[in-house]
């Protein structure tokens, strides 16, 4: 199995990280890495959330702890699934203080049953350091073009309520347009430069960031004050490993 952060080592090095807008990197399938089907990290945590709206729409949620280096590689892992679309490839994180124990990304369409009409695939996406906001996606009208999360089990089959509550897997679900935005959101997260420490990616209940049915997202660095407050607990679980 793989490791994340050797596999991207040296794409994360020709990737500018800023200072905003000054340099541009042209992602393409040729400098994007084939994924293997599995790969591993130690440095990705989630937390299962829900929260209360208007104190009667509940939503599912997860909040993503991560450094500014394993941020921006797990954005080129979803660029490279965008623009490679492997049949199967499942991201496991190693971390036993992460309530998420695997990321799986599943082909959009497979290639012996394509879907009726169209289907169109990335070439290239021209990716520019800039700028971000705690809620990136305000304005967005076209919901399609969102990140869409699924949080399940790996089997994607619960039949009680201990096996909803101890759900431990994300499923990409996202068109590939949501997927390349996530990915462009976590390179920039993880740049330098950025003082942006915690992001916001709610539901239509909320200031919209993901496509409908998605699980929300929190997204927070080092510093934010979610890190902190968690860092202790953290810790003591990484020491212990």
């Amino acid at each position: 199995m793989g490791d994340l952060h050797q596999l991207f080592a040296e794409l994360r090095a020709s990737v500018p990280e800023g200072p905003p807008d000054e340099a541009d990197f042209l992602f393409k399938h040729e400098n994007l890495p084939m994924l293997p089907p599995q790969l591993k990290s130690d440095r990705i945590h989630f937390r299962r959330l829900d929260r209360a709206y208007n104190g009667w729409h509940r939503v599912d949620g997860l909040a993503l702890y991560v450094d500014e280096q394993a941020c921006r590689d797990l954005g080129l892992f979803l660029l490279a699934c965008a623009f490679h679309d492997p049949e199967h490839c499942v991201l496991e994180l190693g971390s036993a203080w992460s309530e998420v124990r695997r990321i799986v990304y599943r082909a959009q369409w497979p290639e012996d049953d394509p879907p009726v009409g169209l289907m169109l695939r990335p070439v290239t996406f021209r990716y520019f350091p800039s700028l971000t906001k705690k809620h990136p996606w305000l304005n967005e009208s076209d919901v399609s073009s969102l990140p869409l999360l699924a949080l399940s089990n790996e089997a994607e089959c619960m039949v009680n309520d201990e096996e909803w509550r101890r759900r431990d897997t994300v499923f990409v679900e996202s068109s590939v347009a949501g997927t390349v935005r996530l990915a462009e959101l976590l390179l920039n997260a993880g740049c330098p430069w950025n003082k942006v420490r915690e992001y916001e990616l709610e539901s239509d209940a909320g200031f919209r960031g993901v496509a409908p049915m998605s699980v929300e997202l929190r997204l927070l660095l080092p510093g934010s004050d979610h890190w902190r407050a968690h860092h202790s607990e953290f810790e003591g679980h990484r020491t212990s490993e």
